[in-house]
């Protein structure tokens, strides 16, 4: 690095090394703090930031990685604040603020402050600093719109002063505060909270050693005399402590940081107002960072995020480019874990994101939503279908994984078992499920996970009580297909039997009684001798009604097909011609019976002065004049007589008869009234004009009425 003729590539290659020797020896960078320093954060890094942040990188060694260990004792290296190193990324930061030609300094920016807080005494002072500097630039750089002040004075009369500045530049400033205010939380809960315990270990462990050393001089002493509590024997001090030490850490986080009157805090309208308005502010990728920083703003105060929660979904929703809605997803992850009661009632939200059109939008929903869901910190409700629908997305890094997190979820007790009734109607729902041969792809690879014979026939019941609930064609056949993943014992295939009425009217369907089939077909292998014959029975049972069902749907489909062609081939009137086909009767209404009702209406005083007849006996009806003045016309007729019997509302039954029948009918009731005239069989036509024994008129299937002129008589 310190060679003259050393390139770009090639320092930043021997930073990565250096950093790579650290992490097993962490002497390497110790010893080579001023080299890294002077050379990575000098003159070079002003126009390479990959370089300074690489050497940021390798100084962070001297932090160590992960938590600080507490029980190790062992006090965490820090610098003081005014030391060389941070001064020097101050410098970096705030000169290259404004060189925007270099798309490295936000990345640069990050790992500066994360430095800056693992290595510094007094980080907030530092970075408060550095904000402050950038602010003061920003502000410098910005001029009036002396225009606009014009204009707004000629129609206010008070004049605005309105700012401008670079977008890029406000970008940048914004990225920085996001950071800022995540380290900061970092600080408070892990560095600071770690520290706090790893100095009350200290005192205790002291304490016991002066403990044992009183004990060894007097053991016969009381607790009284040996200056112990209660609490100290029960070990509830430290425990106290702890929480006590907790809660003051939260309760800054709560009220001190991005709330309240601090510097975060004077930044936080800033922040809401880019993300409010995206159409004023259309830079991608101002706000791509403006988003993100509202997402860290709100991971370290309840109330700031409660207030905000709406504008990050809204964003999460309509952000037009996909990073936005990547990045913003992963924030939403991080702030189930820290605020989950208040993420809970935007969990549906959630799991939209898993059909977004962007691929990297719904591996990291998936990637999120695995990690929550595993930790338990999102609740496995019937929401979880949307999960399972990547089993089949087209993006094979998704669909694997998908299936990895259904493997991981059927080491957790009952958790397929349970969430699989409900993933089957929703996955089946026309709506909002798959296509059917994607569902029958994810129902065979969720079904093996049930091994238990328990669990298999409690959702064989399940199952079968959720064919009354189907409303299209498909879920009775999604229904029967996953039933015919199971593994049946015996139980289970009485249980089938025992719900037969529950999907009895959907066997006709063919491929229900194909998946039906299979399931006894294997149920035939397994089973004992005397269950067979059971099963036997059970396949009859279904088979008659399949067949049953097969015929009525024929039946059903070919009176459609009759009824359409009929209505097809009818022939139209023309326009003034009267139509040869008489009007339809209404439905259930006979002919005899219409006729019957108008009679009622001319007759009514005959009948209501003989309104005491009670027997079944018979009496003549009064023909009408015209009917009278007709027969003689046209020679004797018919003696119509009328039965009063209990049926008499019912309707007339008309049917077809052949010619040669109706003259062999027509003579055996003429006989049949000469002999006894005061019983007759009503007539179901009249005798066609000047032909008294040519029979009677034929009445269509279809309901016409009588050409006959004559009245037919009342039935009462």
């Amino acid at each position: 690095m310190k060679h003259a003729n050393t390139t770009e590539d090639e320092s930043r290659g021997a930073l990565s090394i250096l950093g790579m020797a650290a992490r097993s020896d962490v002497k390497i960078v110790k010893s080579n703090i001023d080299v890294l320093v002077s050379v990575g954060l000098g003159e070079r890094a002003h126009k390479d930031f990959l370089l300074a942040q690489d050497t940021c990188a390798a100084l962070l060694k001297l932090a160590g990685e992960g938590k600080p260990k507490i029980l190790g004792g062992v006090e965490p290296f820090r610098l003081p604040a005014n030391h060389d190193m941070f001064v020097r990324i101050a410098d970096v930061l705030v000169k290259g603020v404004e060189d925007l030609s270099s798309n490295h300094w936000v990345p640069f920016s990050v790992q500066a402050v994360t430095a800056i807080y693992r290595l510094a005494e007094h980080p907030d002072q530092v970075c408060g600093d550095i904000i402050k500097q950038i602010a003061g630039v920003i502000m410098k750089g910005s001029q009036v719109s002396e225009a606009d002040n014009e204009k707004e004075k000629e129609d206010d009369g008070e004049p605005e002063n309105t700012f401008s500045c670079s977008s890029g530049i406000l970008s940048r400033f914004l990225a920085l505060s996001g950071q800022v205010a995540f380290q900061q939380l970092v600080h408070l809960d892990v560095m600071v909270l770690g520290e706090l315990k790893r100095r009350r270990n200290i005192q205790e462990a002291k304490k016991e050693k002066n403990k044992d050393k009183k004990k060894n001089k007097d053991a016969d002493k009381t607790q009284d005399g040996d200056g112990t509590t209660m609490e100290d024997e029960m070990g509830l001090t430290g425990a106290s402590a702890e929480d006590s030490e907790a809660e003051y850490i939260r309760k800054i986080c709560e009220l001190d940081i991005v709330t309240g009157e601090n510097l975060l805090a004077f930044l936080g309208p800033l922040v809401v107002m880019v993300c409010s308005n995206p159409g004023k502010f259309s830079d991608p990728d101002l706000r791509s960072n403006a988003a993100l920083a509202l997402a860290q703003f709100m991971l370290v105060s309840s109330k700031f995020c409660e207030a905000h929660l709406q504008l990050l979904f809204t964003i999460l929703e309509k952000a037009p480019e996909p990073t936005i809605r990547a990045n913003t997803i992963i924030a939403v992850g991080d702030l189930t874990f820290h605020f989950p009661n208040l993420i809970e009632p935007w969990t549906p939200n959630l799991y939209a994101r898993l059909r977004d059109e962007s691929a990297q939008v719904r591996k990291n929903t998936l990637m999120a939503l695995t990690h929550l869901i595993l930790n338990d910190m999102v609740k496995v409700k019937g929401q979880i279908s949307e999960m399972a629908t990547c089993i089949v997305d087209a993006d094979e890094r998704i669909a694997a994984l998908s299936k990895l997190f259904f493997f991981e979820l059927s080491k957790k007790g009952n958790a397929i078992y349970n969430i699989m009734p409900d993933m089957i109607s929703r996955l089946s729902d026309p709506e909002t499920g798959l296509p059917q041969d994607q569902f029958k792809t994810v129902m065979r690879y969720l079904f093996a996970f049930i091994h238990k014979d328990r669990q298999a026939d409690a959702l064989v019941e399940k199952l079968c009580h959720r064919f009354r609930t189907t409303r299209t064609e498909r879920q009775p056949q999604d229904l029967a297909f996953c039933l015919a993943l199971l593994n049946y014992s015996e139980k289970g295939m009485r249980k089938l039997q025992e719900n037969f009425a529950c999907y009895a009217d959907k066997v006709s369907d063919p491929d229900v009684f194909a998946s039906f089939t299979s399931i006894l077909g294997k149920a035939k292998k397994f089973t004992k001798p005397e269950v067979k014959v059971f099963i036997d029975e059970f396949e009859k049972n279904l088979t008659e009604v399949h067949t049953k069902g097969m015929e009525d749907d024929a039946v059903a489909e070919k009176a459609g097909k009759a009824s359409a062609a009929a209505g097809k081939f009818k022939k139209p009137t023309a326009p003034g011609e009267k139509s040869a086909v008489k009007k339809q009767p209404a439905k259930g209404r006979t002919p005899a019976r219409r006729g019957r009702r108008k009679q009622t209406m001319d007759s009514s005083d005959e009948e209501e002065e003989d309104t005491t007849v009670n027997t079944p006996t018979t009496r003549r009806t009064p023909a009408h004049p015209a009917s009278r003045s007709g027969a003689k016309k046209r020679g004797r007729g018919k003696k119509m007589v009328v039965l009063d019997s209990s049926d008499e509302d019912s309707d007339d039954e008309l049917f077809d008869v052949k010619d040669s029948r109706e003259n062999s009918d027509d003579d055996q009731e003429n006989d049949q009234e000469n002999q006894d005239p005061a019983v007759s069989t009503p007539s179901s036509g009249s005798p066609k004009k000047g032909a008294r024994s040519s029979g009677r008129k034929k009445l269509l299937n279809t309901g016409g009425t009588r050409t006959s002129s004559r009245r037919r008589p009342i039935i009462t």
